[in-house]
C-alpha cells in the first residue's frame, strides 16, 4: 500500500508529499482527530513513503525498504503505545525512546518515532518527551497520534506541528465498507450513520449485534419514567453484557459506545425538536417517534441533558466504577427530563 490506499484524506497527503519533496519535514507533529479515521495508517504510509528507496512523494512498495516496513521490520522505525490492558503510556516507555534516539539512524537519514495514544501519556512521560522535544536530534521525526489535543501539555503542542484529521463523511464510510469490507449497501448505511465518520467503529460494530442493542435502547429510553433510573441501569448493563468483562479497559470501551448511543439519540431529539428535516437523523426509523417526544421537552432541556452525556464521555477515562458513572448520567437524565426545570445535580 502507499498513499493511494488512504481514502478522502487528500489535503493532508498533498501536504506532507510536498513536505517530502521539498525535504522540509518537522521533526515533530502532532496527528489529532477521532479514533478510526487514519491516522495510524497515514503515519505508517509516510514512514514509508520517507524511507522509500526510490525518492519521489509516495512509497514504491517494491523496494526492499517497502516490503520490510510492510512486515515491520525496518530498523529506523518505532511504534510506541499503551501497553495491554493499561490506561496510560509510562515513563520507562518514553525513556526507551530516549535510548533509540541517542543511536544515529542505521539505513536511513531519520529515523522515526510513532506514539500512538499520545494523550494518554501520564505526567511523567510527558516531561520526559518534553526533554527529547526540547533538543532532538536532527535526525528524529517523532509523531504524536492523539484523539484530543487537549489532553497534551501545552508546552508539549508548541512544539509540534499541529495536523488536524477530520472525521469522514457518511458517504465516505459507506463506501469503504462496501469497497473494503464487502458490506452490503443497506447495512452499511445504516453503519455509517452510527459511526460518526470513523471507520473502525463501524467495523467493530459491525461484528456485533450493536444495532439490533442500539434499537432496544431507543425504544426502552421512549418509555422510560423518571423512576425507572435504577432498573433501567441495571437492563443496560445485562443488555450491553458489561457485566461479564472483568478487564476495566474492555468495560470502559463498551460503556463509551453506550454513552454514545445516548448522546445519538439526544442529538436526533434536539434536530426534530428544531424542526431541522433537511438533517440527517440517526434513528430515522422512529423519526415520528422522536418528533412527538420532542414536543414534550424545551431546547434548554435538551442541551443541559447533552452536556450531562458528553461530561459522563469526559469523565469515563478518569472514573474505576463504570457501573457507577453510567447510572449517575441516566439518573441525572431523567431528572432533567422530568422535572423541566435547572437541575442542581449537574
Amino acid at each position: 500500500m502507499s498513499f493511494k490506499s488512504i481514502s478522502y484524506q487528500n489535503r493532508i497527503i498533498r501536504l506532507f508529499q510536498n513536505a517530502i519533496i521539498t525535504d522540509r519535514l518537522a521533526h515533530a507533529h502532532i496527528f489529532v482527530g477521532q479514533e478510526g479515521i487514519g491516522k495510524t495508517l497515514f503515519s505508517k504510509e509516510l514512514a514509508k513513503a520517507i524511507f522509500c528507496q526510490h525518492p519521489g512523494a509516495d512509497a514504491c512498495d517494491t523496494c526492499n525498504n517497502c516490503k520490510r516496513m510492510v512486515t515491520d521490520n525496518f530498523p529506523d522505525l518505532f511504534i510506541i503505545l499503551p501497553e495491554e490492558n493499561s490506561r496510560v503510556i509510562k515513563i520507562e516507555q518514553l525513556k526507551y525512546l530516549q535510548d533509540i534516539l541517542n543511536v544515529k539512524p542505521l539505513e536511513s537519514k531519520y529515523k522515526i518515532i510513532i506514539i500512538q495514544s499520545a494523550d494518554r501519556m501520564n505526567e511523567e512521560a510527558s516531561n520526559c518527551l518534553l526533554k527529547t522535544l526540547e533538543e532532538p536530534p536532527l535526525y528524529a521525526i517523532i509523531i504524536l497520534i492523539a484523539t484530543s489535543l487537549e489532553s497534551i501539555r501545552a508546552t508539549i503542542r508548541s512544539r509540534c506541528q499541529i495536523t488536524r484529521f477530520p472525521p469522514l463523511s457518511i458517504t465516505a464510510v459507506r463506501d469503504i465498507l462496501v469497497n473494503n469490507f464487502q458490506i452490503d449497501n443497506i447495512q452499511a448505511e445504516r453503519l455509517a450513520f452510527i459511526s460518526n465518520g470513523s471507520v473502525e467503529r463501524a467495523t467493530t460494530l459491525s461484528c456485533s449485534d450493536a444495532i439490533k442493542k442500539k434499537n432496544w435502547l431507543v425504544n426502552r429510553i421512549l418509555e422510560l419514567g423518571i423512576n425507572d433510573n435504577l432498573t433501567f441501569s441495571k437492563d443496560l448493563l445485562n443488555e450491553w453484557h458489561i457485566q461479564d468483562l472483568e478487564v476495566l479497559e474492555e468495560k470502559r470501551s463498551h460503556v463509551r459506545e453506550l454513552i454514545f448511543s445516548f448522546l445519538m439519540y439526544y442529538r436526533d431529539l434536539l434536530i426534530c425538536k428544531i424542526g431541522g428535516s433537511n438533517l440527517h437523523i440517526y434513528h430515522v426509523d422512529w423519526r415520528d417517534a422522536l418528533i412527538s417526544k420532542s414536543q414534550s421537552l424545551s431546547e434548554d432541556v435538551l442541551f443541559r441533558i447533552l452536556n450531562v452525556i458528553k461530561t459522563s464521555l469526559e469523565y469515563l477515562d478518569y472514573n474505576a466504577n463504570v457501573n457507577l458513572l453510567l447510572e449517575n448520567m441516566i439518573t441525572k437524565i431523567l431528572h432533567i427530563q422530568f422535572n423541566n426545570k435547572p437541575s442542581s445535580l449537574q
